[in-house]
């Protein structure tokens, strides 16, 4: 059985402090990044003029069936912050910078990944999980800046980001990633609900941390509370429907439909990462994260198509507003949408 620990928000990076960089950072070449952005309920785009697209089909290595009742997976970033001593009794997620965090500069930092007695977690102790051995998701607290990366291991099997921060802002990191060696050493009192990823077993653990990343002071504006359901990314539409009301703790089915530019239905979804649409929500300041992959219908090759309709299973774990993103591939290239869903108590 397989289970992630629930996160906890570890120390805070202070704006303009220059840290020494980590001995044998990754000096690999630069991470794939996803951009998606979605301001005051506006679609989500993509940054203009650059690549930030993870071209990562996997076919045959990471596809993967999921099951029908998968309700997400979900985290909290509630905890006090505190430091990255040797053994914390729980894994841990640090930064070292060689640079100012500025807004709208390329940023390059190495990730601090730590076991539970404080031994580096290296790329050798992962198992992958949808092709992919680490996912890091970046957020700014406004939820107007989000970043998918699927970085590269260094030779020393460290790992190292970059990515462009819109916003003088907090930013959170999410890493998330599967041991290796299936020990069961990372128990932290509640068990979230089962699922299988990929090449990991399901024996294997799953680790999903969150520290903050402090950018600038600018204070991050709320979110409203009305529900934005529908987006369009690169002539395609998506709308989104609601089975049920969504309350917290509660599994939700999250249905989307896909039309293209004549408004008729559109079923050429190609396959991304082993499903046709890949969903990642955060609440209100990111303090909580929720992913799933589609339900239903997967592709079983790089000519499968999907679409118009899009399943997805979630419970949400925080009341009030969550800003949802949404990533699709078609004809070649990958689309990124946000909604927007207020939470019940």
């Amino acid at each position: 059985m397989k289970r992630s620990t629930r996160s906890r928000q570890g120390l805070l990076i202070s704006f303009g402090l220059l840290a020494l960089a980590v001995a044998g950072c990754s000096q690999g070449s630069p991470p794939d990044d996803d951009h998606g952005h979605a301001h005051d309920g506006e679609d989500a785009h993509e940054h203009g003029g650059e690549d930030h697209v993870d071209d990562h089909p996997h076919e045959g290595e990471g596809e993967h069936a999921h099951e029908d009742e998968d309700h997400g997976h979900a985290h909290s970033a509630g905890k006090e912050a505190h430091q990255h001593a040797a053994g914390t009794g729980e894994p841990t997620l640090g930064f070292s910078l060689t640079q100012s965090p500025t807004a709208g500069e390329a940023l390059t930092v190495s990730l601090i990944l730590n076991d539970p007695d404080g031994q580096a977690v290296t790329a050798d102790d992962m198992a992958p999980t949808d092709g992919e051995k680490l996912h890091v998701m970046i957020v700014d607290e406004g939820l107007e800046d989000f970043v998918r990366l699927h970085p590269e291991a260094g030779p020393d099997g460290l790992y190292e980001i970059t990515f462009t921060p819109e916003y003088p802002r907090t930013y959170r990191v999410w890493t998330h990633y599967a041991l290796a060696d299936g020990e069961d050493a990372h128990s932290h009192g509640e068990e979230e609900d089962d699922h299988h990823h990929g090449e990991a077993a399901a024996s294997k653990e799953e680790i999903l941390l969150s520290d903050a990343l402090i950018v600038g002071e600018e204070t991050a504006p709320a979110l409203g509370a009305d529900n934005v359901l529908i987006a369009s990314a690169d002539g395609l539409k998506y709308e989104l429907g609601l089975a049920n009301e969504v309350t917290i703790g509660e599994p939700v089915r999250l249905n989307v439909t896909v039309s293209g530019p004549d408004g008729s239905t559109f079923q050429a979804l190609e396959p991304l990462r082993g499903s046709y649409g890949h969903l990642v929500s955060f609440s209100q300041g990111a303090t909580s994260m929720v992913q799933a992959h589609s339900t239903g219908d997967h592709p079983h090759d790089d000519t499968s198509r999907g679409g118009p309709k899009l399943q997805f299973e979630m419970t949400f774990e925080e009341a009030g507003p969550h800003r949802l993103f949404l990533r699709t591939k078609a004809e070649g290239v990958e689309r990124s949408v946000a909604f927007q869903v207020d939470v019940m108590q």
